[in-house]
Parts: C-alpha cells; structure tokens; sequence
C-alpha cells in the first residue's frame, strides 16, 4: 500500500492550473464506493464574484471575519457577503486584476494584483487604505498580523509591509531555481516569528521584526536524474499546528513533518503533490497528484490509509464537521472518514474544478473557477 502511493510522477507534468483541471467525463471514472447510510451535503447558498480564475493558475481563497465573508475574482471583483445568508454586503470593481488573496484582519482586506501591488482595504465599505509595490507577481494569500501585512511573492522574496502605513518594514530573499512551478506557499506566522519556504526546498524561520534568519534546514530532496525530473517546487501552503510542528510537502519530492522548537525533522514521507496538508490531533492527511488520499500517522509519519480516486486532480484537503473533504477536477466533493478513508458523502459542489475550498465552521465554502462562491452544510 504505501509503495504504491509514494510513486513520484514525471512523465505527466501538470504545472498550470488549465492543465491539471481538465474535466473528465463522469462516465468515464470509476469513484470509491460510498459507505452505507451516506450523509447529506446540502447547499446553504451561493452568489457570484467575477469571472473567477479566468482559466488562469489561480487560487484565490475566499475569506472570513464574522459577519460576512470576503472573495476576489481574477478581473478585479471584491465582494462582501453575509456569511449566514450569502447576501451582498458590497462589492467594489479594481482597476487592476487580482492574482493572490484574499486575507482579512481587524476591519482589513489584503490582496495582491496584476501590477504587482500589495492593496490594502477597508473591510467595511472596500474603501483603499494604501498601495504598496511588490516588484513581483503575488499568487499566494498574505498574511495580516497586529502590526504588518507579511507576503511572499513569485521572485521567492518575503517582504512584510506596516499595517498602518504600508511602508515596507523589511525584506529577506530566498533561492529560486530556474525550473518550478508558476506559484509559491503562503508563509506562516506564529508569535514573534515568519516561516516560509524557498523554491530549492529550504525552510526558514525568521524574526518577525526584523527579518533576520534564525535558522534554515532543507525540507524536501529531488529524486530525478533530467532537468525535468529534479524540478520540485513546495506550492501548497505551511500548516504548523500547535505542538510547534511545522508540516511541508511538495512536487516530486516530500511530505516533511519538522520539530520548528528542536529544528529537527520528525519524519518524511516520498510523495508529489501541489497542495497544502489537513491536520487533525492524531493524523495528516494529504493528495498527491495521481489522485489519491492518505491519512497519515502525525507523530510516526507511518501510512494509515489510502483512497484512491482513479488519476482524478484533488483540491488541498481539509477536515469539516470531523471528515476529510476533498473536491476533485469534475467538481465532486468527497467526505471520508478519518479513522479509514471510506467515503461518507459524496455531491456536485460546482461543474468544474475548484479555485479553494476553505472551513467556515460549522459550513464549508467553494468558490470555482468560474467564480461560484456558495455555503454548505452536512447533516450530523
């Protein structure tokens, strides 16, 4: 079983969003079975924002501060809706495209565009506040801390920018090499530190105020002899949970679990994948690009279970109402359980692919491709 889910892919690359989320024929593929007495996903609500992604290599994620929920499109809509109804709070038009976002803080939006800015808004109203130059394409969410707006951009630069006056407080470079994929992980901020990731697979841990290194370990290790096979990029976002393990997993490489208090590494596992990880208290739960699920010892590293779906392309997975929810290309999302795997429910959630998937406890929201943000629920 676990052979058999580590295979690293290379002769199919899907380095673009257009490439990998194709559509495939729902006759054509053959799901896991759902388990008896299925549980029922419904939909709460749904609206539009924008055009969506645009067909482009986008994941902007939709984002939420009660009372309202905030998403973006590639052409520039900012929408405000409420999030137990759905309904239009307000919706302003940028001049400028949008390609990462979107995150919200204290009243704060904070998105980066097509013209490589930082944007700033008001939460309330989607008035600007300020505009900050990146120098570079920002496709991953930023981060919003009591003081700054943390970012990291397509160059591998992190920049962190004063919340107050957008004023670029620092910035740290880190490698990237000449082959990776066209995006790059959101870093994580916990206390007085920033992790991010290079595009050479290192991990950083940086002083928040300062930006100066406190320490660097390699995270992921290619495992191909051509150019093609040693590309290896982390895209997926850091998830570090609150034991102050940080865990890591890329293209053709690793899923990596680090010790950030003893910087050590706790355990590794070969597996390709350009989505972030699900954390619970006792497993991790990750796709790769082949199209299978796992759940995954999170003290031990060692394989619980393997779902496969048959080639199908897996958004990031994440854990709703005490299942493991993944989408996959057709717009099919799947809930298993987490004890095994088996599938518990199973419903169309869109017509195609999926920018992001993100948890509103207690719904679930979508935003697709074409810019279809809605809420759903699940009977207990």
């Amino acid at each position: 079983m676990k052979n058999a889910w580590i295979s690293l892919p290379v002769a199919a690359l899907c380095l673009t969003l257009a490439a990998c989320n194709t559509k495939t024929s729902d006759a054509a593929v053959v799901l896991p079975p759902l388990a008896e007495n299925p549980l029922k996903v419904t939909s709460r609500w749904s609206t539009s924002v924008g055009k969506g992604a645009e067909k482009e290599a986008l994941f902007l994620e939709p984002a939420v501060e009660s009372p309202a929920v905030y998403a973006v499109s590639r052409d520039g809509v900012v929408k405000s809706v409420g999030r137990a109804s759905g309904k239009a709070r307000w919706q302003i038009k940028l001049s400028s495209g949008v390609t990462g976002g979107v995150a919200v803080k204290d009243g704060l939006l904070a998105l980066g565009t097509d013209q490589a800015d930082l944007l700033l808004l008001n939460a309330n109203n989607g008035n600007p506040i300020w505009r900050a130059s990146l120098g570079a394409t920002l496709l991953a969410a930023p981060r919003i801390t009591d003081k700054d707006v943390v970012v990291q951009t397509l160059d591998g630069r992190v920049q962190v920018f004063e919340r107050s006056t957008g004023k670029r407080r620092w910035q740290f470079d880190t490698p990237v090499p000449p082959l990776s994929l066209r995006g790059n992980a959101a870093p994580v901020i916990s206390g007085d530190f920033v992790y991010a990731v290079s595009g050479q697979g290192d991990l950083y841990q940086l002083d928040l105020a300062t930006g100066l290194p406190i320490w660097q370990t390699r995270v992921t290790n290619s495992r191909g002899r051509g150019e093609i096979e040693r590309l290896m990029d982390i895209d997926g976002d850091l998830v570090l949970d609150a034991n102050g393990t940080i865990y890591t997993a890329g293209y053709q490489s690793q899923l990596t679990a680090t010790d950030t208090l003893q910087v050590r590494r706790r355990w590794q596992l070969n597996v390709s994948t350009t989505q972030a990880v699900a954390v619970d208290a006792a497993h991790v739960y990750a796709v790769d690009v082949n199209g299978s699920v796992a759940g995954i010892n999170k003290l031990t590293g060692e394989l619980i279970w393997v779902q496969d779906f048959k080639g199908l392309t897996l958004s990031t997975p994440v854990i709703w109402r005490g299942l493991v929810v993944v989408v996959d290309n057709n717009g099919m999302l799947h809930a298993m359980s987490p004890r095994d795997g088996a599938v518990r429910a199973r419903t169309r959630v869109a017509k195609g692919p999926l920018m992001s998937i993100v948890v509103d406890a207690p719904q679930l929201l979508t935003l697709s491709t074409t810019g279809q943000l809605r809420a759903w629920d699940i009977n207990p």
